[in-house]
């Protein structure tokens, strides 16, 4: 019998409205263990005695936040390599993670191809699995080790004080909320909008294959770094090769012929306006350290840098085994 443990965070976007459903659905299930954690506190409390239950699967329903905490405190309490497989149920808001390597895009269908695969025997032969790596990032004011799968700033962080103002305080969550703020964020990009056009000063190191790939610090209109495949929408800004498990983009200020690039640098095929002499960049490493003074987001969650003086260090760690079993 598959060892099946359940994270829900009652706190995440989806789940408010529909933890009760859920927890009544698990609660049918005798052989899965369900814990609920509502802080990060309680999570990290929770990690010795979820590793003594020596699960085979971990699922974890929460949002990108929820999930990414989690992973680092896994990652903090198993040895390594030896971590249970995971799976993602999206009961956040934005849910990006999850719709790269979760069981669906919406909670509902999410937990109805769980309660599937349970009625199954929670098979593990013949499942899908996919490896992410995550990204473990130092170097913030408060002196506190994160760990994500998303980080941005530059018009990220205009972009995401949009969404928080006009479009999840109405409710709207899953990837039709992430395109509304996709296209209002890349309008006021074409028309130099100032309330979404605000490059962050960025200096860069990147140490992945060969010898380290240093950039001056320079204006950043758009950085983005991810261990993901897809982010939301099927976007896939990263087209630089290499071994690297951290794929980094990054628009300087002032990009030229940005309204006719752009679209091709969301689908990772860069077109002839779309070049480092343009001001368009992509990298593949294994560690970034990022010298800036200002905010990033860390997977929804915002926070501020150290100051210029000390990096911002992010370095990839895992893999993580991530199980998707048939729809």
């Amino acid at each position: 019998m598959t060892r099946v443990s359940v994270l829900t965070n009652p706190t995440s976007g989806n789940n408010r409205k529909g933890f009760a459903p859920l927890a009544a659905r698990l609660a049918a299930y005798p052989e899965v263990t369900h814990h609920i954690t509502r802080s990060a506190d309680e999570a990290r409390a929770l990690m010795p005695g979820l590793r003594a239950e020596a699960p085979d699967v971990v699922v974890i329903n929460g949002g990108d936040g929820t999930i990414a905490a989690t992973l680092g405190l896994m990652l903090d309490h198993w040895p390594e390599g030896a971590l249970p497989l995971v799976m993602l149920v999206p009961g956040g808001t934005a849910n990006m993670t999850a719709g790269d390597i979760g069981l669906a895009s919406s909670p509902h269908r999410a937990l109805a191809r769980l309660c599937r695969w349970l009625d199954a025997g929670a098979p593990l032969v013949g499942a899908d699995i996919r490896s992410r790596h995550i990204m473990r990032v130092t170097g913030a004011a408060d002196g506190a080790v994160r760990h994500g799968m998303f980080l941005g700033t530059g018009a990220i962080m205009q972009a995401t004080r949009f969404a928080h103002e006009n479009v999840h305080s109405r409710g709207l969550s899953g990837e039709i909320s992430l395109g509304l703020i996709l296209i209002r964020a890349l309008w006021g990009l074409i028309r130099q909008d100032p309330r979404f056009y605000q490059p962050t000063h960025v200096a860069l190191t990147l140490h992945g294959d060969g010898a380290p790939v240093t950039r001056d610090a320079a204006p950043m209109l758009i950085l983005v770094a991810s261990t993901l495949d897809r982010l939301f929408l099927g976007i896939r800004p990263f087209w630089a090769r290499g071994s690297g498990h951290i794929g980094l983009t990054a628009i300087r200020g002032g990009a030229a012929r940005f309204g006719r690039g752009i679209l091709s640098v969301l689908r990772g095929r860069p077109n002839r306006h779309a070049t480092p002499a343009n001001g368009y960049e992509s990298f593949r490493a294994d560690r970034i350290e990022l010298r800036l003074d200002g905010e990033l987001n860390l997977d929804g969650e915002l926070f501020t840098t150290a100051g210029g003086e000390i990096p911002l260090i992010v370095s990839a760690q895992g893999p993580i085994r991530f199980l998707c079993p048939p729809r």
